[in-house]
């Protein structure tokens, strides 16, 4: 199944039409329907569509796994790609230290402005748990409601990237924690993928 069958039987089961998608995903009306008709063949806002029609990220952008999380069998899930074509591998980094491990990714998010991250500690963003890696796209501008990696004061965690008026913020998923004004912190890039309970192979130094 293509990513954009795949595409489209999600937004069957949603029962979502093209401008709805758009709108729940804040992207153009536009790349949708290129996405749906193949003249485009990937887009780095994998995260944003999978969350506006519920189905695990790892299936949309790459057809691994389960289409939804409920089908998962336990945290600690090995995703094993089986086939040679449609992935790449990008690095991890801990801080700007690469580790010289790697992570498999979809080769449709495949950037040279790419870095992936193992979350060590708990966020505050719901969908980025202690134990994720994540991708990050240094060269992506964050919208509205993107997941951001970012430094603020002396930590990099992940946040939730909010436009506002005359200024946009970082923000957590509890509320009582105050807004961060983004010209306080220094976004590393947007992050365009992530992966929850892998486990690390010490064969050929990659992370499957």
């Amino acid at each position: 199944m293509s990513f954009s069958d795949r595409l489209k039987k999600a937004m069957k089961d949603e029962g979502l039409t093209q401008a709805a998608l758009a709108q729940k995903s804040d992207m153009a009306q536009s790349m949708i329907w290129k996405l749906l008709s193949g003249n485009a063949k990937g887009t780095s806002k994998i995260l944003s569509l999978a969350k506006a029609l519920n189905v695990r990220a790892e299936w949309l952008g790459e057809g691994s796994g389960p289409m939804r999380e409920e089908a998962e069998i336990g945290n600690d899930l090995e995703r094993m790609w089986d086939r040679a074509d449609g992935i790449c591998s990008v690095q991890i980094y801990e801080g700007e230290l690469n580790t010289n491990t790697w992570l498999t990714i979809p080769s449709l998010l495949k950037s040279e402005s790419l870095r992936a991250y193992d979350v060590k500690e708990d966020t505050g963003c719901s969908e980025v748990p202690f134990g994720t890696y994540i991708v990050v796209d240094s060269s992506e501008s964050p919208a509205n409601n993107d997941l951001v990696y970012a430094k603020v004061g002396s930590k990099i965690s992940v946040y939730r990237y909010l436009t506002g008026g005359s200024e946009d913020f970082l923000s957590v998923d509890d509320p009582r924690i105050p807004l961060i004004p983004v010209t306080s912190a220094e976004i590393k890039g947007v992050i365009v993928f992530l992966l929850r309970g892998l486990k690390r192979h010490s064969e050929t130094g990659k992370t499957k």
